[in-house]
């Protein structure tokens, strides 16, 4: 299939970006909300937006559904064709070390310290799950204390992986869209109830399906179309697009109750915002070294984030943490998530410098665009 002829000066630059450089911003973002969601996220009763910062994750979604169509679509234009193996080696490079590494520190730490416990005898039942990236569909987490539970969102990406990449080379034109237009009218049927279906192992799959990550697909796939990306560009091609839609993000989460469909399309929405132009209002903000830096090593920081929150729990008092909280009138809530993003932003750049970048170069020779 031949390269998309631009649709205007804007467009062109949209398609030659190699790095979009803003995404970083939002990962950043999305991961310190996430830690805040597990720190101090549920000390502030009647503040509705410190309790969700769950939705972190729901941008990482939007993020992964469109930059992975993004390179696909652009693979395409490139070369003609997808190649798959390429696409899975890739993949398998960035997510895969870390990822199992991380599992077998937690093998270990929890045979070590908490083998008798019902919280341990759970984690080694749930292993398998976790081992094979099917923890959203087989693991109850709904407890009190799950260990390692976040790995569901890594499982429904590596869902979203395994089976994209096929459509895209084998749905020609807008096939694609169209898939993901029944995937999305599904999900949206089995989770509002619909389709009458009973607690069980293909309602758990349905509701597995996550808007933003499909919502995310398709929006690439409407910006790298000449004939879709003037009408977007309407919307989210204005320079202040970006601070208006992280306002309605914020906003919309700010409200006592919320529509999750609603949040997966803003955050969708302020993704295309921060990429269908990149001299967009929020771009020196996402530039900003540090925040940068967060957003490069965002992955990282979500693998080891609770790691760090346990490690800064067990380091607080003899720290005399309780004493700086009273001195600076603080919740301690506030200190324990500061000094647990601090622990694992040192963990993650270490992951990241040492470890992870090994494979990442590795992974490069098998890039095409």
């Amino acid at each position: 299939m031949p390269a998309p002829q631009p649709a205007s000066p804007m467009h062109e630059r949209f398609l030659n970006t190699k790095f979009f450089g803003s995404l970083d911003g939002l990962r950043c973002l999305s991961i310190l909300a996430v830690i805040w969601h597990h720190t101090a996220g549920h000390s502030f009763p009647g503040i509705p937006l410190s309790e969700r910062g769950h939705h972190g994750v729901t941008l990482f979604f939007a993020i992964s559904g469109f930059l992975i169509t993004t390179l696909l679509l652009r693979e395409r234009s490139k070369t003609g064709d997808i190649s798959l193996k390429k696409f899975y080696i890739r993949r398998s490079l960035r997510i895969f070390p870390l990822y199992y590494s991380v599992l077998i520190l937690y093998t270990v730490l929890v045979f070590l310290m908490e083998r008798t416990t019902d919280d341990g005898r759970e984690f080694f039942q749930n292993l398998p799950a976790y081992a094979t990236y099917t923890s959203n569909w087989f693991v109850d987490l709904k407890g009190e204390r799950v260990i390692f539970y976040f790995a569901w969102s890594l499982a429904t990406e590596e869902q979203f992986y395994l089976v994209w990449p096929w459509i895209e080379k084998y749905l020609k034109f807008w096939g694609p869209v169209v898939f993901m237009t029944i995937m999305l009218a599904i999900a949206f049927l089995a989770s509002s109830g619909m389709l009458g279906l009973q607690d069980g192992f293909l309602r758990t799959v349905l509701e597995s399906i996550m808007p933003g990550i499909c919502l995310g697909a398709i929006l690439a796939h409407l910006l790298h179309h000449p004939s879709t990306y003037p009408i977007l560009a309407k919307i989210l091609g204005w320079r202040f697009s970006s601070i208006v839609f992280l306002g309605l993000f914020v906003g919309y989460c700010a409200l006592p109750t919320l529509n999750e469909w609603v949040v997966h399309s803003l955050g969708v929405l302020l993704v295309g915002s921060c990429v269908a132009r990149e001299d967009h209002f929020l771009r020196p903000l996402c530039r900003i070294r540090i925040i940068r830096w967060m957003g490069a090593v965002s992955y990282g920081m979500y693998m080891l984030h609770m790691l760090a929150k346990n490690a800064y729990d067990k380091l607080a008092p003899k720290l005399g943490a309780g004493r700086v909280a009273d001195l600076l009138h603080l919740d301690p809530a506030i200190l324990q998530f500061v000094g647990t993003t601090i622990l694992v932003v040192i963990g993650a750049t270490i992951s990241f410098r040492y470890y992870e970048s090994i494979f990442l170069k590795l992974k490069h020779r098998f890039s095409t665009v």
